[in-house]
């Protein structure tokens, strides 16, 4: 346990404790603020405390698109800035602590009475008293990462008591990330349990996306998925008349913002009448982790890669088990008969304000057509089979062109000919042959304006002129290996792999590969396997890369080579393009300081470090300050390595020694001798 002395206060420190809670229960929410019924798993009495006195600022919201996932908690503006005081907002106990360079940085897990749990993140620094044990910890083996359940310790806080200090730790900019979950550990909206904002701003819808569904939906006489944009009449917004034919699915891009804020926040709910009839109800109340992935089949995945938008369905995909959508008696998917429909969709804030968007759906029967999002031939593409048009081998060998012309459109049950693509003199432009039994005795053509089906068959070639490669079928249900350049390279899927099933390809000339198309999301990470050649085995640093496909920038993929040196194993999260790239260039350790932090009374030393590749493996850092050896502390923000030690006193004039090492195990030791403090 810390002793006395560890855990005491300054009495300055406590004067700011003072003055903030007084700020802080200034703020405390009117009981009629609530738009929404509490969750039954709170009491009524249960009464949660603005968690700083940085700002009443909101500046992210529940539900939110991050990167991978739905944001999980309210954010709290800092203005830049780090250092405020952050309150527990109710009695509890600290039932966690965390500590990471990533996702919630410095973070604290509070257990209340009730089972709720309150979470705090992105903090500069934890309480003395929870300081104390942390710091004991991670001192008997000196690491950074830390995530350890802390309720043997019995540390508890009244509401209102400081707990730590807002910072930038983790993921963005300064801010406080405030989480609240339920007793079994599911996030939900902090509004429900009156966290209350000032907020009389109705949501703003600025874009429709109109998705076809089946491999015959058109929109406006085109198999493209369409785009556009509102008029504003008053106090609705004004889609026009679309023309539609076949299955397709509506997504708005709506965002919120509240009293005072210049930040755009998610939409709390969305409702969609076709001819006064509800077809489709979401609110964001709560989730579960496991669940926290199907954002991106709740947006349009397209789109919110390529562009940041997260344009929100409505309708539900079949894999999406999220607890967001109402039960109406339709999926939101629009099947209708021939004939005019009004569209009217209603976006909700918490607090009641609402807006409009209307469209009219001139829905005809289908013809032939498909698609979702145009993709091209990834670079690479070699050793294809040239092949005539009744599919006689000519047994020649060749490389696509870098930048090729040609475009497909893909969906993951189908494919098209896009618009550049047309066929030549009445031939057929591209076409697909099931492999296996038989296999030869099937062929299914298209035109520009039919779409062929891309789940016939587990393995099949899709042929455009001359050229065929082969996709494969994957099943969330199946785990798959997928083989290619004589089986040197391999990418295995593991059960679960995608939401729903999807068609891949694999291509590319060694030692470059292409998973296309990348219009899926991952579900779960897969393995690729490269076996390597004999002029890189000799060659040191050897890892995976993704390519950008937008400025041809490399990033590093988790990655090893075997103990051989033969076999080079990567974990990937998504399609694209890959490469093998060597870094042989140890870690650059520069600009060695000394300082003190402001909130109280300590320590630190810092140096700036870099790697321009593989980037920075901070878990292998040691670092020493006048022969003390400190706990490292990686900022990956600002390429900090942070010299930590709760009894650190610096002299005049100071020793600093680094080790250090990047991911492609480039080792590198400096010191720094004369390093003043002043």
């Amino acid at each position: 346990m810390p002793s006395a002395s560890a855990i005491s206060i300054s009495r300055g420190l406590a004067a700011v404790i003072t003055l903030s809670l007084l700020l802080n229960v200034a703020h405390l929410h009117p009981s009629s603020s609530m738009a929404q019924t509490r969750p039954a798993f709170l009491s009524e009495d249960a009464d949660w405390l603005w968690p700083t006195n940085a700002s009443r600022y909101m500046s992210s919201s529940f539900g939110e698109t991050r990167a991978s996932h739905f944001h999980a908690a309210m954010d709290i503006g800092t203005w830049g800035h780090e250092g405020y005081a952050v309150f527990a907002s109710r009695d509890g106990i600290v039932q966690r602590i965390g500590v990471s360079p990533f996702g919630y940085g410095n973070v604290i897990y509070l257990r209340h009475d009730d089972g709720t749990i309150s979470l705090y993140a992105h903090l500069k620094d934890f309480h003395p008293r929870i300081r104390s044990v942390v710091d004991s910890l991670r001192l008997q083996n000196y690491a950074f990462d830390f995530d350890r359940n802390m309720e043997e310790f019995d540390i508890r806080f009244q509401r209102g008591q400081q707990i730590g200090w807002t910072g930038s730790t983790g993921v963005g900019p300064p801010h406080l990330h405030f989480e609240l979950r339920t007793p079994e550990g599911r996030p939900f909206n902090p509004k429900l349990a009156g966290v209350w904002i000032e907020d009389a701003i109705p949501p703003q819808f600025s874009g429709l996306v109109v998705e076809p569904l089946s491999s015959n939906s058109t929109i406006n006489g085109s198999g493209l998925t369409h785009r556009s944009r509102p008029a504003r009449h008053g106090g609705s917004y004004q889609f026009g008349t679309l023309e539609v034919s076949g299955e397709v699915g509506l997504a708005v891009n709506v965002s919120d913002r509240a009293n005072a804020s210049n930040n755009v926040h998610a939409v709390y709910e969305l409702q969609m009448f076709v001819d006064d009839e509800l077809y489709f109800h979401s609110r964001a109340d709560s989730f579960s982790y496991s669940e926290a992935r199907q954002m991106f089949i709740d947006r349009v995945f397209p789109i919110l890669r390529n562009e940041r938008r997260g344009y929100q369905r409505l309708y539900v995909r079949k894999a999406n088990s999220l607890p967001f959508y109402r039960d109406t008696g339709h999926s939101g998917r629009l099947d209708l008969p021939p004939g005019e429909y009004a569209v009217r969709i209603v976006a909700s804030d918490f607090y009641g304000n609402r807006s409009q968007a209307h469209l009219r759906l001139h829905v005809t029967p289908p013809d032939e057509a498909g698609i979702a999002t145009t993709f091209r031939f990834p670079r690479g593409y070699a050793d294809w089979r040239i092949q005539d048009y009744d599919g006689q081998n000519l047994d020649e060998k060749v490389s696509f062109p870098d930048d090729p012309p040609a475009t497909l459109i893909w969906h993951k049950n189908w494919v098209r000919p896009g618009p550049a693509t047309a066929a030549a003199a009445g031939r057929p432009d591209i076409a697909i042959r099931p492999l296996g039994s038989f296999g030869d005795e099937m062929r299914i053509y298209s035109s520009e304006s039919v779409g062929l089906p891309l789940d016939i068959a587990d393995r099949f070639e899709l042929l455009k002129g001359g050229h065929a490669w082969v996709l494969h079928r994957i099943r969330p249900e199946h785990p798959v290996t997928v083989y290619h350049d004589g089986m040197r390279i391999s990418v295995h899927f593991p059960l679960n792999a995608f939401f729903e099933p999807m068609s891949i390809g694999l291509a590319g000339s060694y030692p470059e590969f292409t998973l296309f198309p990348d219009i899926e999301p991952f579900r779960r990470p897969a393995t690729v396997r490269i076996l390597l050649d004999d002029e890189h085995r000799k060659r040191n640093g050897a890892g995976i890369y993704r390519i950008n496909p937008n400025n041809g920038r490399l990033s590093h993929v988790s990655s090893q080579t075997d103990k051989a040196g033969s076999q080079l194993t990567g974990t990937i999260a998504s399609a694209g393009q890959y490469t093998i790239a060597f870094d042989t260039l140890a870690p650059e350790i520069s600009q060695p300081k000394i300082g003190r932090w402001s909130h109280v009374n300590r320590y630190y030393a810092t140096v700036q470090v870099d790697d321009d590749l593989s980037g920075v493996d901070y878990r292998s850092a040691i670092f020493h300050v006048n022969g003390q050896r400190g706990i490292a502390e990686y900022d990956p923000e600002k390429k900090l390595l942070r010299f930590h030690h709760p009894d650190f006193q610096p002299q005049r004039v100071n020793e600093i020694t680094v080790s250090l090492s990047d991911r492609a195990g480039n080792k590198v030791q400096q010191s720094f001798t004369g390093v003043r403090y002043n």
